[in-house]
């Protein structure tokens, strides 16, 4: 393990070459950081490595400036004037020679800023290939061919299933962040990645810790490795002030925006634990007249370049992020930074506040603990071993059901166990629950008489011995048998029959003297009896009346018969004679000119038989 008093004080101590060496010129580096002293001679010796070392100690130039020194060039390094030298005969499909694998997109695009600035001395070509951008440009930079590649594990994963990316180059392996990918769930997609690449090769692998209960899972990939402690990750930056504020959690709100708007909103990251609450602060800060930017992973590449770029350049006050911004992120000037959630993981925190106080200047960190999550900061202090100061509020409302923070308390002899955590938040869990469920409505003064007096009508109603009244009901409703009702019983029904009104079939049985039934369907049967009473009466008397006109019509058609004389007789008098027929048949050409009253148009008219009426003259009018 490295120590330091095994530390140099000048980059040109640790075998550097003057290639590199000038690249630290064009940095501007002038001394070495602990890390990259203990790192810098193990990798130019070609040492696997574990390094652990706190974030913004120089990590990606302890793994860039050794490797980049030895590392062979798979495209050929590029002269003054021989730009059209490679267009014309290019290492297609060659590379890459380092792979340097990081769980976020910000620290890739960071990596890769220092990767060009060695590059520029070196000759090495550098791809960077990320997720939430377009997949044809880092095919076409692949084809092209590199000498090293930055990438995330997700898109590269991709890229290998597509036959875009082959790693059978690969003889420098970089794990940064290890912790952080394995927090993040990429353990599948490194072991995918590391299977891809060749066996003999050096793997170096960066990480806020060595516990083996945090990166365990990885560390079979490096061989008889070099260990690097520089800094344990319980410690932060002595130039950080730390503040907590208890607040409840209806007040929440408010208090961030009267503390920004109290110490100066300018230069400000607030970490919030997920990405929707990332979009809602933002845009509550927004209504407050604050301008903001918000970066989590939902977010596009350009969104979040375009966020951070403003947030350096002063054209946007507060960045609102989730822990994706938490680790190796360089942003210089940060005045502070506001918890607004507790993070769930102790050491979060450590690289939560690191974002302000680097490079040796000033800078204060803010905390709103809840009841819901003053355990886990509880975890927090235990961690650091110290405690935080409390938060001089003032005149901001902390609200109703704030925690109490003893300011002399004991920091925790020990983290709470994982078995601990997860039974407090399920407890967490249980106690939402229970507050977003429905609650019942108290019952109104007003109700309460109402209820009182119609019990107390109820029961007078029953010493003096009344019946209920019972409630109307529709029509049929009801069944009456005959061996229900006793005496007293019927008596008591008939007086309550009388007193309510009559529905239909009743009235119905009055008027025609049927007896009274009940039902649906006896009323129906005696709709129906009450039609045919009435039929009965008068059929008869309709019968002889149809019979006398039937008679009557007989009478009159016979003595018009009577008058007409010899053949005759059968005939209607306006009926046209054979000759005339055939005259109109000729005429009307064939029937069909009659339009569409030409009954004898059709069938008939073709066989000599006509349809049409005596006088219709086929149709026309």
């Amino acid at each position: 393990m490295a120590t330091t008093e095994q530390l140099v004080s000048t980059f040109a101590d640790l075998g550097l070459s003057e290639t590199v060496l000038a690249a630290v010129a064009d940095m501007g580096y002038e001394s070495p950081t602990p890390v990259q002293a203990a790192a810098i001679p193990e990798v130019l010796a070609g040492r696997d490595l574990l390094a652990a070392a706190q974030t913004g100690t120089g990590k990606t130039a302890a793994f860039l400036l050794p490797t980049m020194d030895r590392l062979p060039h798979v495209v050929p390094p590029v002269k003054k004037g021989e730009r059209g030298r490679r267009r014309r005969n290019p290492a297609k499909g060659r590379g890459p020679s380092m792979l340097v694998i990081t769980p976020t997109r910000e620290l890739a695009q960071q990596i890769e800023e220092v990767c060009r600035a060695v590059a520029a001395r070196t000759g090495h070509v550098a791809v960077t290939v990320v997720g939430g951008v377009g997949y044809v440009p880092q095919k076409q930079a692949l084809a092209r061919g590199c000498d090293i590649l930055v990438a995330t594990p997700g898109r590269l994963v991709d890229l290998i299933d597509q036959e875009s990316a082959n790693l059978d180059e690969v003889s420098v392996l970089v794990l940064d962040e290890a912790d952080r990918m394995l927090d993040m769930g990429f353990l599948p997609q490194v072991r995918r990645i590391v299977d891809a690449c060749r066996d003999e090769r050096q793997t170096l692998l960066f990480s806020a810790t060595l516990d083996e209960s945090r990166v365990g899972a990885i560390t079979d990939l490096v061989r008889d490795p070099v260990r690097v402690e520089i800094a344990p990750v319980t410690s932060t930056a002595d130039t950080v002030e730390q503040y907590v504020l208890p607040v409840s959690r209806d007040a929440k709100n408010a208090a961030l925006t009267a503390v920004l708007k109290k110490e100066g909103p300018e230069h400000v990251i607030v970490f919030v634990r997920t990405k929707r609450r990332a979009d809602t602060c933002a845009r509550r800060l927004a209504r407050a007249g604050l301008t903001c930017g918000t970066i989590h992973g939902d977010r596009s590449q350009a969104q979040r370049e375009r966020a951070l770029q403003e947030f350096r350049e002063g054209k946007v006050q507060v960045l609102v992020a989730t822990d994706v911004l938490a680790r190796g992120i360089d942003i210089t000037d940060v005045r502070y930074v506001v918890n607004f959630d507790v993070p769930e993981e102790p050491t979060d925190y450590i690289h939560r506040i690191g974002r302000t106080g680097r490079a040796g200047e000033e800078g204060w960190s803010l905390t709103f603990v809840t009841t819901e999550d003053v355990a886990e900061f509880f975890d927090i202090e235990a961690l650091m071993g110290k405690t935080v100061d409390l938060y001089d509020a003032g005149d901001i409302r902390t609200g109703e059901g704030a925690p109490e923070v003893d300011p002399d308390r004991v920091p925790a002899e020990h983290v709470s166990s994982k078995k601990a955590k997860k039974r407090r938040n399920q407890r967490s869990k249980a106690a939402k629950k229970r507050e977003r469920e429905p609650r019942q409505r108290a019952p109104r003064q007003r109700d309460i008489e109402r209820r009182a007096a119609r019990d107390a009508a109820r029961a007078a109603a029953e010493e003096g011995g009344a019946s209920r009244p019972s409630s109307r009901k529709r029509p049929g409703g009801a069944r009456v048998r005959a061996d229900e009702p006793s005496a007293q019983g019927s008596a008591s029904a008939a007086a309550q029959q009388d007193a309510r009104p009559k529905n239909r079939a009743e009235r119905r049985a009055e008027r025609f003297g049927d007896p009274v039934v009940h039902g649906r369907h006896q009323e129906r049967s005696g709709r129906d009896g009450a039609r045919a009473h009435r039929g009965k009466a008068g059929r008869g008397e309709e019968r002889s009346a149809r019979a006398d006109r039937v008679a009557r019509a007989g009478d009159e058609r016979a003595a018009e018969r009577g008058e007409r004389s010899g053949r005759d007789a059968w005939r209607n008098y306006d009926e046209p004679t054979g000759r005339a027929r055939r005259a109109a048949h000729a005429g009307s050409r064939g029937g069909r000119s009659g339009g569409r009253d030409n009954r004898a148009s059709y069938g008939s008219a073709g066989r000599g038989r006509s349809t049409r009426r005596p006088g219709d003259r086929g149709g026309k009018r």
